[in-house]
């Protein structure tokens, strides 16, 4: 059995044994694979075997371990909470494996960053008078002493725990094959014939990592700077007045052109987040104006928004299909093919209830630059992006994309360029009016 968790490990050999089981399981295959797993579970052990438990938290964390900036935004960037929940399944997974189970245990309960160390307790009592030496079976973790004979010795002991351990083992392994079995099941009808969300979304819902959804600000598509006032100044203990700090934009400046998102640009990024909650697939979101090359190649990415977004115009840049035009001339879908064509193009300065037609832009391709996937949800106007992030999650359209593209569609990246009507600022169906294979 083990012992109850101490918050002190009272010898250096305690502490000795408890690194020599971390290293055992970040060896597995569960953790090897992977730098940031193994990086933070080190890390909070060895806080922890140090006695600095109470500096474990979630930013201090992100600082240390992630090299975030000491003020990152931590509901943005949920880094910590995302790898954390990620190490508690894997140790779980770890533990249940049979051939660990007489291991020293290294757990992280629900709601803690700090881990509890667990050790087998054996206790091996006296030889009584004329009996066979007392002792204990570590296989099973039972104590027992005393002399073995007849019914009850300590032999018979370990033979009927033995045999009620085994059932209680069949009795488990049969409900969670009630549990599991359906949903092997379900993968195995999925690997050999993999609808066409799964085919989309292959090389994002196959990655072990958290998918980032980079989302632009609001700031800027209003007319008008941040409106700036002098922060107070005050008096001195002589009455004379102090200078003012330096100009700051009011709360209500920046509540209106701040750190807000277009509800446009929300209502495609929802459409792909309730595929990846379909799949149980983590995802975290940043701004565009906080995200920087380093988040992008902690996973795959989906940019969100075109001209608003400067990642997304970096990545179509180089394809066929790309976003050109400026404020005075209007604002168009370029194709390289057809450069002198303007027919895919939008008038952002025409009266709101005046646009009749927006266009986007969706492209997967494979970031050299970054290593990783990445999907391009952009429009033209916001209406085109909320047509884009609704084109990409829906199976139907997916099965149409399959069809142009080909029945390996997992394996190709590509450029779709999507028609929409508008009526008010609602984007209606999408409709696709050109393919490219990257």
């Amino acid at each position: 059995m083990y012992t109850d968790f101490r918050s002190v490990l009272v010898s250096e050999e305690e502490r000795e044994q408890v690194r020599q089981q971390l290293n055992r399981m970040v060896e597995s295959h569960l953790f090897k694979n992977s730098r940031r797993y193994p990086a933070l579970l080190r890390f909070i052990v060895e806080e922890t075997l140090e006695g600095r438990s109470e500096s474990l938290r979630e930013r201090p964390l992100g600082v240390q371990v992630f090299d975030r900036p000491a003020d990152y935004d931590t509901a943005s960037d949920p880094i910590v909470r995302v790898t954390v929940a990620e190490i508690r399944k894997r140790i779980a997974q770890y533990y249940h494996q049979e051939e660990h189970d007489a291991e020293i245990r290294i757990e992280l309960l629900p709601g803690r960053y700090t881990p509890e160390f667990h050790f087998r307790n054996f206790r091996i009592e006296p030889q009584t008078d004329g009996g066979p030496p007392a002792g204990s079976h570590p296989a099973a973790g039972i104590e027992f002493a005393g002399p073995a004979q007849s019914r009850g010795s300590p032999v018979e002991a370990v033979v009927d725990n033995n045999r009620h351990r085994l059932i209680r083992r069949y009795w488990v392994a049969a409900m969670i094959a009630c549990l599991i079995c359906p949903m092997v099941a379900l993968s195995i009808v999925r690997w050999l014939k993999p609808s066409p969300i799964d085919q989309m979304w292959g090389p994002f819902l196959g990655s072990s990592h958290s998918i980032l959804f980079c989302i632009p600000t609001g700031a800027g598509k209003k007319p008008g700077p941040l409106v700036a006032t002098s922060a107070p100044g005050g008096s001195n203990q002589h009455g004379e007045m102090k200078d003012a700090g330096p100009a700051v934009p009011s709360f209500l400046a920046y509540e209106s052109r701040g750190e807000n998102v277009v509800y446009s640009d929300m209502l495609g990024t929802l459409s792909i987040v309730n595929v990846l909650a379909a799949h149980h697939h983590d995802y975290h979101t940043k701004l565009n104006e906080s995200t920087d090359l380093d988040d992008l190649r902690q996973g795959p990415a989906v940019l969100i928004g075109g001209m608003d977004n400067q990642w997304t115009m970096l990545a179509v840049a180089p394809l066929r299909f790309h976003f050109a035009g400026n404020d005075e001339t209007g604002f168009w879908i370029a194709d390289q093919k057809n450069p002198g064509s303007r027919q895919w193009s939008l008038d952002l300065k025409q009266q709101y209830v005046s646009v009749m037609r927006d266009y986007a832009i969706v492209a997967r391709l494979h970031n050299k630059e970054t290593g990783q996937p990445e999907m391009i949800v952009a429009g033209i106007g916001m209406s085109g992006t909320a047509a884009a992030g609704e084109y990409v999650a829906d199976e139907k359209r997916m099965e149409d994309l399959r069809r142009r593209i080909g029945s390996n569609l997992k394996d190709h990246d590509f450029e779709v360029v999507l028609s929409t009507d508008v009526v008010n600022g609602i984007a209606g169906s999408p409709t696709v009016v050109a393919v490219a294979i990257l």
